[in-house]
C-alpha cells in the first residue's frame, strides 16, 4: 500500500471522527429543568435544559481546582473571589444551582474532571457569549450576545488572591482546611505551580492596552497559547494587544467566513477545528511532543461537549426587539428605515429572515484600507509568524500537507494543533466526510487576510457596543461623522439606551473606561450612512431595532 493511500485511510478513519461531535445529541430526555438564572428569558430557540447546558457544559477548559475556587479569598479581604457581588461586578452573569453547576457559579463557568482525577473549574463558551440588558428595573439575559465581562481584571484578582494565600500563613492554612488537604506542604506546591502557571500566561499574554469589559484578544491569546505555551517557547510570544468585542453567535454557524477579519472557512469540521483552538486558549492543555500523526495529541479538550455545544448554537435564534420591555416600533420610522438600509447597507450586511429555515449567509468581506476602521487585529493576524520548534518537519494539516520549516505563520500551527487534539479522539468524533476536510484546508479566501467581515444585523440592538474593537457605544454614533463619535466612554453597564441603541456611558463602580485615542481602539471608519440627516438616522435606526 502506497503513502497517499495510507494517508487518505488513515484520514478517512480519523475524520469519521470529527463530526461525531457534530451529531452527537444530548442524551435521553429529562423533565425540563427551572431556569438557571432570574432574568428575563427571549424565545431563542433554547429550551432550559439546552440553556443550562451551554450556560455550564465543560469543553475541557481548567482554569484551576474546582474546590480551589470555591474557597479562594480575595487579595482585598472583602470576602470570596467566587461571591456573586464580586463577579458581576467584573461582568459575569449569576447563576442558580442546577445539576451542570452545583455551587451556583456564574454563566459560563463549568466544571470538569481533570487528568489528575479530581475536578477543575474553567470556562465554557457562554461566559463570553451570554449578555444582558437591563432597562428600567427589568433584565433579559440574551444567549450569544456579547459578555460584558472584564477578563484580565478577574485572572489578575485570581493571581493576587492565590500569592497571598501563598504569602499569608494563617490564611494558607485556612484555605487548607477549607479544600480538606490531606498533606498542607503538597498543596503549597500545588499552589506555587498553579500561581507560576497563571502568572507566566498573563505574561506571555501582555497588552498595554487594557481589555476592560466586554473585549479580549482571542487571536492574540490563541497564538500565544500554541506558539509560546504549548511549543514551550517564551520567545515566540508577542504582545496579545489587540482587543475586540466578543462576537454575537447567532446564525454564525450559517456563515461561509467567520471571525472578524473573515479569515476561517465555516465548512465541514472547520467550526469544530475552531472551538478546539479556543478550549486550548482559555485554560486548556495539549501535549505536542512525541507523538505520531495517527495517534494525534493528548489534550484537555472534550471533542464530543464541543460537538454538543457546537449544536445547540446551530439552533441559536436572533432576538427580537422585546416589545414588553423596550416599548412599539415607530412602523412608519421601520418602513422608512427600510428604504435607507437598502440604500446605505445591504449591499454588505445582507437580511437573515428569522422567520424561514437557517440556510446559508454568505458574508461581504470589505478590505482594511477601504473600511478604514482600526488596523491592529487585522495586521497582527497576518504579521504573526513564529519558530516551529517542535514541529519543524511535521506536516501542516498533521496527516497531509507541506512540511513546516525553522518558521512559519503562526495561524497555520494554531491549526495544526487543533487538527492533531482532533485526531486524538477518533470514536468521539465519527462522521465528517473527507471531501469537507479537504475543503476547509484547501479553500484560502484570503491567504492575507488584510479586512474586516460585514455579516447580518440581525439582533444588533442587543450587542453594543459597535465595530470589531468595540469602539462606537451606539447606533447613533456609528451613523455619526468619525471625528463626532465619543472620544472615551465607560463600558460595563447593561442599562439600555432604546432610543440611541447602546448602554449606558457613564462612569459607576463596576464600569472601565475606553479611549479612542489607545493604539487598537480607534474608532474611525464605516462611514457608510454618516452622510444621513438627523431624521434619516433615527428611521434607520427604528428599522436596525426590527431586524
Amino acid at each position: 500500500m502506497g503513502r497517499k493511500q495510507t494517508i487518505l485511510i488513515s484520514s478517512v478513519l480519523v475524520i469519521l471522527a470529527i463530526v461525531a461531535a457534530l451529531a452527537a445529541g444530548v442524551g435521553q430526555s429529562k423533565p425540563q429543568p427551572a431556569p438557571d438564572t432570574d432574568f428575563i428569558e427571549l424565545t431563542q430557540g433554547w429550551d432550559d435544559t439546552v440553556r443550562e447546558q451551554m450556560h455550564h457544559l465543560s469543553f475541557g477548559s481548567q482554569m484551576l481546582p474546582y474546590d480551589w475556587l470555591l474557597h479562594l479569598e480575595r487579595a482585598d479581604g472583602a470576602g470570596l473571589l467566587r461571591d456573586n457581588d464580586n463577579l458581576a461586578a467584573l461582568g459575569f452573569i449569576p447563576a442558580q444551582a442546577s445539576e451542570l453547576n452545583p455551587d451556583g457559579l456564574p454563566v459560563g463557568f463549568s466544571r470538569t474532571a481533570g487528568s489528575d482525577g479530581k475536578a477543575w473549574v474553567g470556562f465554557t463558551c457562554s461566559a463570553c457569549h451570554t449578555g444582558l440588558v437591563s432597562y428600567q428595573g427589568d433584565t433579559l439575559i440574551v444567549d450569544g450576545a456579547p459578555a460584558l465581562m472584564d477578563f484580565s481584571t478577574f485572572e489578575q484578582q485570581l493571581i493576587d488572591a492565590l500569592a497571598l494565600t501563598l504569602a499569608d500563613a494563617e490564611r494558607f492554612d485556612q484555605f487548607a482546611d477549607a479544600v480538606g488537604a490531606s498533606s498542607p506542604a503538597d498543596l503549597r506546591v500545588r499552589v506555587q505551580q498553579r500561581l507560576g502557571h497563571l502568572r507566566q500566561r498573563q505574561s506571555i499574554n501582555h497588552s498595554d492596552v487594557p481589555y476592560g469589559h466586554g473585549r479580549l484578544d482571542a487571536f492574540g491569546q490563541i497564538f500565544n497559547t500554541v506558539a509560546a505555551e504549548l511549543l514551550a517557547n517564551p520567545a515566540n510570544a508577542r504582545p496579545a494587544d489587540a482587543p475586540v468585542s466578543y462576537p454575537f453567535l447567532w446564525d454564525a454557524p450559517y456563515l461561509d467566513l467567520v471571525q472578524w477579519n473573515g479569515s476561517a472557512p465555516n465548512l465541514g469540521p472547520g467550526p469544530l477545528i475552531q472551538n478546539v483552538t479556543t478550549a486550548l486558549a482559555v485554560y486548556g492543555s495539549a501535549d505536542l511532543s512525541g507523538h505520531s500523526a495517527l495517534t494525534g495529541y493528548p489534550s484537555s479538550a472534550l471533542i464530543t461537549n464541543l460537538g454538543i455545544l457546537q449544536k445547540h448554537y446551530d439552533q441559536l435564534r436572533s432576538p427580537q426587539w422585546p416589545v414588553e420591555l423596550l416599548g412599539l416600533l415607530d412602523q412608519a420610522k421601520v418602513e422608512q428605515g427600510r428604504q435607507l438600509y437598502q440604500d446605505n447597507c445591504l449591499a454588505c450586511h445582507t437580511i437573515a429572515d428569522r422567520s424561514q429555515p437557517p440556510a446559508a449567509l454568505k458574508v461581504t468581506v470589505v478590505p482594511r484600507t477601504e473600511i478604514g476602521t482600526d488596523p491592529r487585529m487585522a495586521t497582527n493576524f497576518i504579521a504573526a509568524q513564529a519558530q516551529t520548534g517542535m514541529l519543524d518537519g511535521r506536516r501542516r494539516f498533521v496527516l497531509a500537507g507541506p512540511t513546516f520549516g525553522a518558521e512559519a505563520r503562526t495561524i497555520d500551527m494554531v491549526i495544526h494543533a487543533a487538527l492533531g487534539v482532533t485526531l486524538h479522539h477518533p470514536v468521539e468524533a465519527t462522521g465528517a466526510a473527507l471531501e469537507d476536510l479537504h475543503k476547509v484546508f484547501s479553500s484560502t479566501p484570503n491567504k492575507v487576510p488584510d479586512q474586516y467581515k460585514a455579516r447580518p444585523l440581525n439582533g444588533i440592538w442587543a450587542t453594543a457596543p459597535y465595530l470589531h474593537n468595540g469602539s462606537v457605544p451606539t447606533l447613533y454614533d456609528l451613523l455619526l461623522p468619525p471625528a463626532e463619535r465619543p472620544q472615551s466612554f465607560h463600558v460595563g453597564s447593561h442599562q439600555l439606551d432604546p432610543d440611541k441603541v447602546g448602554f449606558d456611558i457613564t462612569a459607576g463602580p463596576e464600569t472601565s473606561l475606553f479611549d479612542t485615542r489607545l493604539p487598537g481602539n480607534r474608532n474611525h471608519g464605516h462611514i457608510y450612512g454618516t452622510d444621513l440627516t438627523d431624521a434619516e438616522r433615527w428611521a434607520l435606526i427604528e428599522y436596525l431595532k426590527s431586524l
